[in-house]
């Protein structure tokens, strides 16, 4: 997808200055601290770039966090369908109290101190019907429990089994609607992960051309600096044989002072734009990052409803509406059956027994048997269900129409970038020829230049026109790449390897 070789101008300066100016950087940099000779150096192209966004930065590790409760969350979900067992009991219970009692023989009430010792309990399994709503349980439970003093003695009490089923019978369903929630929850989770990090993707193309510009400004300031030298120079020495006048050597050595000042500010500027990469990174800040800039284009044109169908299927936000509406959808059902007759029906049978001892008490078991109808019938609620139901139809109709305005924007947003995506080759293309044209100019002016056949001002336009036509192509190459990569994200489809992208693990 990227090139394999720089952007790099042709500017005609000459060789004994390039090697002045190289020799001078080059004895700086001997008298640099050794901390500054340690400095990582890294060189990236647009691809690695991106995949050190996405695999390694702070934010790509943020979503996959975010991803990863939902997914915890969903693997919950899922393992509730499942027969829970669980183990209950009280090991250890002591109780030592005044109770009152009643003495037949004597007719009357007296207080006698109790002491208690109790140990109890049981397994418990149970088991959700999503279909009906209710829960099947069953349950086996021993008990022991020791008096003291006169008259005490120690009991056994045992439920081998005991088997029931609980539900409401005319309630709202909450089992059915999770199973239809849960796998579109899972589904967003799964989907927003890869959007996040495309978004990641996007920002890192951003950030990348970012310090290309800055880059190639900082370049560009060097070599102008130095054509202003080498300018200047010669102007001095036809100066000097009244070939030019006063005026004109002027404006040279002010340009030349412009310049100085010029490159000043584009090493700010590159050293700015590099900490801002290096940090998206997650790279030290002070590493020194050079790029390859990308002169190759992914030579696609894309057909507008190729991707907008890709959108409908992968973009986050149809299935972020798609839940919100079927939540909206189950609250108004919930609203609709509370506002009615309400029936709980809990129905069990088992076997108990007691004795003073642990084998006696599993011998000859008794049934025991139990069920339970509960009615609630909302006599006068002055309208509270009805308005309770009439406002989740409305949320629910709300969140239609929501979703349908959100598939229209993005399907908008796709057409519009699909457009400016191909438009935007051509443009490349364009700002490469001008700026082949204007390094010939620039070329051809020089030697004029220095063969005194041009003027200050006929060289001075011309470095602006290359400078300006050098910008202008590193900008069309980033407005193209973040075009494409805004496009994967909102469609979360590889045009070039013709497949979804996925980010999940």
């Amino acid at each position: 997808m990227t090139g394999k070789r720089n952007i790099r101008s042709r500017c005609p300066i000459s060789r004994l200055a390039r090697r002045l100016v190289a020799l001078g950087l080059l004895t700086l940099g001997c008298w640099q601290p050794a901390e500054s000779q340690t400095r990582q150096k890294v060189t990236l192209d647009l691809d690695r770039t991106i995949r050190l966004a996405t695999d390694s930065s702070l934010a790509a590790q943020k979503y996959h966090s975010v991803y990863d409760a939902a997914r915890y969350q969903f693997l919950s979900w899922m393992a509730s369908r499942k027969p829970q067992v669980s183990l209950k009991g009280t090991p250890l219970q002591y109780e030592q109290y005044i109770a009152q009692r009643y003495l037949s023989e004597e007719n009357r009430d007296i207080y006698r101190e109790q002491k208690l010792l109790i140990a109890k309990g049981g397994i418990n399994v149970e088991q959700v019907m999503e279909p009906w709503g209710g829960t099947f349980y069953g349950n086996t439970a021993l008990g022991y429990m020791k008096t003291f003093g006169e008259g005490g003695e120690t009991q056994f009490t045992t439920v081998p089994i005991n088997i029931g089923y609980r539900q409401q019978l005319l309630g709202f369903n909450a089992l059915k609607w999770n199973r239809r929630l849960e796998p579109i929850k899972m589904k967003a989770a799964e989907k927003q992960l890869t959007y996040d990090i495309e978004t990641t993707s996007e920002k890192a193309v951003e950030r990348f051309f970012e310090l290309a510009l800055a880059q190639e400004q900082y370049r560009i300031a060097e070599e102008y600096l130095q054509s202003c030298d080498t300018t200047f120079a010669i102007a001095k020495r036809r100066f000097h044989i009244a070939s030019i006048p006063k005026a004109e050597l002027d404006i040279l050595e002010l340009t030349k002072i412009n310049a100085q000042n010029a490159l000043a500010n584009a090493r700010i500027a590159h050293q700015k734009a590099s900490r801002r990469l290096a940090s998206l990174l997650g790279m030290n800040e002070d590493t020194e990052i050079v790029l390859r800039i990308p002169t190759e284009m992914a030579n696609l044109t894309i057909d507008a409803a190729e991707a907008i169908a890709e959108a409908r299927e992968n973009n986050p936000q149809y299935v972020s509406q798609q839940e919100k509406t079927e939540e909206a959808r189950r609250d108004a059902a919930k609203a609709k059956i509370d506002k009615g007759l309400s029936v709980n029906v809990d129905a069990s049978i088992g076997l108990n027994q007691v004795a003073s001892r642990l084998s006696d008490a599993y011998r000859r078991p008794l049934v025991q048997d139990m069920a339970v109808i509960t009615l609630s019938i909302p006599l006068k609620d002055w309208g509270k269900g009805r308005n309770n139901y009439l406002a989740a139809k409305s949320k629910v109709e709300a969140a239609e129409r929501s979703a349908a305005e959100g598939s229209r924007d993005t399907e908008l947003e796709v057409s519009v970038t699909v457009a400016e995506f191909n438009e935007r080759q051509a443009i490349v293309e364009t700002a490469r020829h001008a700026l082949t044209i204007a390094e010939d100019a620039y070329a051809a002016m020089m030697r004029r230049f220095m063969n005194a056949q041009a003027t200050v001002n006929d060289i001075t336009l011309t470095q602006t026109h290359w400078q300006t036509a050098l910008q202008n192509q590193i900008t069309s190459l980033q407005h193209y790449w973040q075009s494409y990569y805004h496009l994967r994200l909102l469609t979360l489809y590889d045009f070039q390897k013709r497949e979804k992208i996925v980010h999940t693990k």
